[in-house]
């Protein structure tokens, strides 16, 4: 994911750009942060699977977790989003970094899901379903990226903006 940041930002190529996480290394290492605060939730405390059962202060980190994570994918957008405005082809850039919120929806659903169980298993079915929708995403954002990357590498325009 810092890579994939990293490399928006050099296909950018915008030294003026005016950034709200102020470098584009900044960027990066909250990526870095976000990544890390979704797994402590996901597999630090199970998802809040036991979210009754927690201790408050293990509530409060789960919850803080999640927002944090949500919070910094919300600000990474926003400077991708303005940075990549004055671009020329948009179309294919955004369809790739616009479906990383579908990521947290996916991870929020899994929990929602998982607090109206009542077995203390993970259900085999919702690992199957986040499997399906990680893959999903995972091959539709990588492929679009890649097919972005090697259009302007040969410059051929893809999709028009």
């Amino acid at each position: 994911m810092p890579l994939l940041v990293l490399k928006l930002y050099a296909l950018i190529n915008n030294p003026e750009q005016d950034l709200i996480l102020n470098t584009v290394d900044a960027s990066a290492l909250c990526s870095v942060v976000m990544i890390l605060l979704g797994a402590y939730a996901r597999l630090g405390l199970d998802e809040l699977r036991e979210f009754r059962g927690m201790s408050n202060l293990d509530q409060i980190l789960g919850i803080a977790s999640y927002t944090g994570s949500v919070v910094l994918l919300c600000l990474l957008m926003i400077d991708l989003v303005n940075s990549y405005s004055s671009v020329e082809n948009t179309t294919v850039v955004f369809s790739f970094f616009l479906v990383w919120p579908l990521y947290a929806l996916t991870a929020l659903g899994a929990v929602l899901f998982r607090q109206r169980k009542v077995d203390l298993t993970y259900p085999a079915n919702l690992a199957l379903a986040k499997d399906l929708v990680y893959s999903g995403l995972d091959i539709f954002s990588k492929a679009v990226f890649a097919w972005h990357t090697c259009s302007a590498a040969f410059g051929v325009q893809v999709l028009g903006s």
